[in-house]
């Protein structure tokens, strides 16, 4: 896939060939930021964090992708 940015005063473009699998590896964090909210409270009075959330969020994958 080719993205093609434009500056909005000289006009100079500039762009960057990338793959699909490129695009999700780069975004796959923010993903996962949108679709998992984590709600983690400390153990006690420790700023220990005493859930799973991220080794329950590693736990997904993309299975499916829409295009429409």
């Amino acid at each position: 896939m080719e993205f093609k940015f434009k500056h909005e005063k000289t006009g100079e473009i500039k762009s960057i060939d990338i793959s699909e699998s490129e695009i999700q590896e780069l975004i796959s964090d923010h993903l996962y930021d949108i679709i998992f909210e984590c709600d983690c409270d400390p153990i006690g009075e420790t700023n220990v964090v005493g859930c799973g959330c991220i080794d329950y969020l590693e736990g997904f994958r993309l299975s499916e992708r829409d295009d429409n």
